[in-house]
């Protein structure tokens, strides 16, 4: 993503620019790929950290470490009850051939580790070898004296690279033996990935990147619905046509003059797609796919919508059961997703049922439409070069997803209408004068005026022109609800931090602010937003806000479901809040939210009424939708908050006061009796106001062992009622000891060298200190000798990474991995004498995202293997996994 004065961004995913560092040069290992040295500070030019995604651990004896001259273990490694662990075995060491002496594995045929089991959980093994079939592995679980109680082995011959033990239900919960063994069988280099959740199934882990098989020498081409039939005869320096696939989509094959002696191979076929999608007319190009991706979601994901427990929506819903019905929200964003069949199906109910003429504000200058500029059809047709991850349908989804069709998740305010507005193009980038020109169509009544106003987008400075027209708007009884944005600064953004828009910053599944939130005294309130980094409500997931997307399939894109991080995230939730208000007080406007907001009517009051990071508080549905309400005749009792975690990083006690909302005349009686864990202790108060205080057990808890309850507060008003309060609860002592393994942060080239790989042109590396990774590069401007830091002006994809297996290639599927600003959504960094980008945060981990599954058609995603490290350099200088401290 490019950034330039007066351009607009979406506010989506890891934050692009933290807070200061106060110039400091980073700790740990730098320098020379892996020396000691400190940098200049004077010199640094981009500099961060990265962070560890929560329960990951690393192997003690990796190749990559055993190289160094480290020993393998002659003790079991210690584990934690739930993690994530990445490793490597090896039958026998052996060079792989190559002119590097630098990639050769050792001997380590097998590694043992002690871990924490109950009865029925079960552990997973998945493996990883770059080379054709891989070798066989055996797990194996065990009790402290070596007898075995189960063991599998993977049998690569037959694809199976999966193996699972679990403990009987007659063993004792206790610790045991887990065993993984690699077997003499050629090739004998492997990697592999260990996981286990306490206390519940093993999760199917997203650890593969996206390796979508397709026929050489062909490709699919989607043709815009002006162009006719442009892939014919006169079109043969392109592609020969085969045949239609429908009116819109051709099968082509390439033309004979790109053919190379070794035919139409993978690379050759990837290159002439990069050139189909920039004939006229093109609006994608996609290879001739053998087998396609699926869909991630196999079943409602209300479920994981963790979200909306901690707005307090489900009591909302009971008082607003329409769902926001009459009220129309505008979500000003890169569109909405639509294929044949039409808008995504999850949303299709809700879109207004004539969008005006002029929905699509994008000037040609950012489109990536066929053909580009300013239309009326505000669909969202993705990009052509990178982040496929339909950003204004996923927010969409958050606002007026429908609950009722048995699809995907609900949205806040699932019976809304929704105007999808476009006014960011290609990389997810428009300008401030499109901008200002669509809130001004939706706001003014011609020829459509919107109650609500979303924007998820941000990086603008203050632009007299835009808050112009954001008052204009709200003059005309218009609420505007804007992303506070993702650079972790205090540093005012706009729109949101202009006057008349609620600016809404992120919080996590634990309430807190989320890390990469930007904060200050301009925020209004907050709502969730997520942090990868964090599993705040235990559930062994990180903690992404799950909406409606989209994925490739056989025929194109088609509506998926992912999960993302950001105030974008945050901001509609908000928006869909004012919605169910709206629906209930139709006369609502920002002067009455602005006087309720201050006055602690719509959120979960913070300490001293107000925060930099939270503003009033965290936007709660309940208590939001009760302000609108007159005269209420049903009586609710409601929890502040409205979910609680403890733990010991957090908080060990919570207070959470029950809210009588609705009808205050019913009597109201409260079930002095609430049933509760050994860990939990329960107070409740005798008298109003009625609050419960709950308080860890820390005696009664295992180290790093997750628990979860819900109570139950029976109570009695105009009927029978019960309030569920979940709760969540662990002694955390995972956050320091996370690693993923000592890391190589790379500057790559973006285009491909000869071998079609990513190359470094700089790297350092490190090892992780209290579970955080800490990096600086310098510019090589030509005045002094350049070393691995030192990287020349040029455009690079920051990313970083372990290399367990000791290839040279870091990124591999089974090793950790970082890209920023988000993995799988790389976005290019330009750096020059002009680059300050010193407080980047990124977050490194074994998942592979699902957005990554979205963008299969990003050259060169289709064959990606990796980043390729710098080599030492003839004239003898040490590799850079050779490199120790310098003497």
């Amino acid at each position: 993503m490019v950034y330039r004065a007066n351009r607009i961004a979406t506010a989506l995913a890891l934050s692009l620019i933290l807070g200061a560092c106060g110039g400091s040069s980073p700790s740990g290992e730098s320098g020379d790929g892996g020396s000691d040295v400190l940098l200049p500070p004077a010199r640094i030019v981009l500099a961060g950290t990265i962070g560890v995604e929560a329960n990951t651990r690393v192997d003690a004896d990796t190749a990559d470490g055993l190289v160094l001259g480290e020993l393998p273990l002659t003790e079991p490694q210690l584990l934690p009850a739930s993690f994530i662990l990445a490793g490597y075995v090896s039958f026998r060491d052996e060079s792989r051939g190559t002119n590097s002496p630098f990639d050769d594995f050792p001997k380590d045929p097998e590694d043992q580790f002690r871990v924490p089991f109950e009865p029925g959980e079960r552990l997973s093994l998945r493996t990883f070898s770059e080379m054709a079939g891989g070798p066989l592995v055996t797990l194996a679980l065990r009790r402290l004296d070596g007898t075995e109680l189960e063991s599998q082995t993977t049998d690569p011959i037959n694809k199976m690279f999966s193996a699972s033990v679990s403990l009987p239900a007659t063993e004792e919960a206790g610790d045991y033996l887990v065993v993984v063994s690699a077997d003499d069988f050629d090739p004998p280099p492997v990697r592999y990935v260990l996981s286990k959740t306490a206390g519940a199934q093993s999760l199917a882990l997203n650890l593969d990147w996206p390796r979508h098989a397709f026929v050489p020498g062909r490709a699919v081409v989607a043709m815009a619905d002006y162009a006719g039939t442009p892939m014919s005869a006169s079109n043969q320096i392109a592609g020969n046509v085969i045949r239609a696939l429908d009116h819109q989509h051709w099968l082509v094959t390439m033309p004979a003059s790109r053919m190379s002696r070794q035919s139409a191979n993978e690379q050759n076929t990837l290159d002439w797609i990069d050139t189909l999608r920039q004939q006229p007319g093109v609006v994608s190009a996609t290879p001739d796919y053998i087998v396609s991706a699926q869909s991630p979601m196999n079943e409602p994901l209300y479920p994981k919508q963790w979200h909306y427990d901690l707005i307090n929506l489900p009591a909302a819903w009971q008082l607003v059961p329409g769902g926001g019905a009459g009220v129309k929200v505008a979500v000003l964003d890169t569109g909405l997703f639509r294929d044949g069949l039409g808008w995504h199906p999850d949303i299709a109910a809700n879109v207004v049922t004539l969008i005006p003429a002029g929905a699509d504000f994008v000037s040609a200058e950012f489109d990536n439409d066929v053909p580009p500029g300013r239309d009326g059809d505000p669909r969202d047709p993705g990009n052509a070069a990178g982040n496929n991850v339909f950003h204004g349908t996923h927010v969409a989804g958050t606002v007026v997803a429908n609950a009722t069709n048995q699809l995907g998740g609900t949205g806040v305010a699932f019976g809304a209408e929704l105007l999808p507005v476009r006014v960011l193009g290609e990389g997810g980038i428009g300008s401030s004068t499109d901008l200002i020109d669509a809130i001004r169509w939706v706001g003014s009544g011609t020829p459509v005026k919107a109650d609500i106003i979303n924007l998820s987008l941000g990086g603008l400075p203050e632009i007299p022109a835009l808050q112009n027209a954001i008052d204009e708007v709200v003059a005309n009884g218009v609420i505007v609800v804007a992303a506070a944005g993702n650079q972790a600064s205090s540093s005012p953004a706009y729109p949101a931090a202009a006057e008349g828009v609620f600016s809404v910053s992120a919080v996590d599944a634990g309430g807190s602010l989320a890390g990469y939130s930007n904060f200050g005294p301009w925020i209004d309130l907050a709502a969730p937003g997520g942090d990868v980094r964090r599993d705040a409500n235990l559930d062994g997931l990180a903690d992404l806000v799950i909406s409606s997307s989209a994925s490739l399939g056989p025929d194109g894109f088609e509506p998926d479901y992912t999960g993302l991080q950001g105030t974008s995230m945050a901001a509609p939730h908000v928006a869909g809040v004012f919605a169910l208000m709206k629906s209930l007080k139709p006369d609502l406007n920002t002067g009455t939210l602005v006087s309720w907001l201050a006055g602690g009517q719509l959120t979960t009051p913070v300490p001293g009424g107000r925060s930099g990071a939270l503003g009033y508080g965290t936007i709660d549905s309940a208590k939001a939708v009760l302000a609108a309400i007159d005269n209420p005749s049903v009586t609710i009792l409601s929890a502040s908050p409205a979910a609680i975690s403890l733990s010991s990083e957090t908080r060990l006690s919570q207070t959470v006061e029950l809210q009588v909302l609705g009808d205050q005349t019913n009597n109201l009686v409260i079930n002095p009796t609430i049933a509760s864990p050994a860990w939990l202790d329960v107070t409740l108060s005798a008298v109003r106001p009625f609050s419960i205080t709950v308080t860890l057990n820390e005696q009664a808890l295992e180290e790093d062992v997750p628990v979860r309850t819900s109570l139950e507060v029976n109570y009695t008003t105009d009927s029978t009622r019960v309030l569920h309060i979940p709760v969540v609860a662990e002694l955390v002592t995972d956050e320091n000891a996370r690693n993923a393994g000592r890391h190589f942060v790379l500057l790559v080239y973006t285009e491909p060298n000869e071998q079609g790989q990513l190359e470094a042109a700089a790297q350092v590396s490190m090892t992780a200190v209290n579970g955080t990774y800490q990096f600086g590069f310098r510019l090589n401007d030509g005045t002094q000798g350049a070393s691995f830091a030192d990287v020349p002006p040029g455009d690079y994809y920051l990313v970083a990474g372990s290399d367990l297996d000791n290839d040279g290639i870091i990124c591999q599927s089974g090793e950790a991995c970082a890209e920023y600003p988000v993995t799988g959504m790389r976005e290019v960094i330009t750096v020059d004498e002009n680059t300050d980008l010193k407080d980047i945060r990124m977050a490194t981990g074994y998942f592979r995202p699902t957005i990554s599954t979205a963008t299969p058609d990003v050259l060169p995603r289709p064959g990606f293997t990796g980043y390729k490290l710098k080599m030492p350099h003839s004239h003898g200088v040490a590799a850079p996994k050779k490199i120790g401290v310098e003497r």
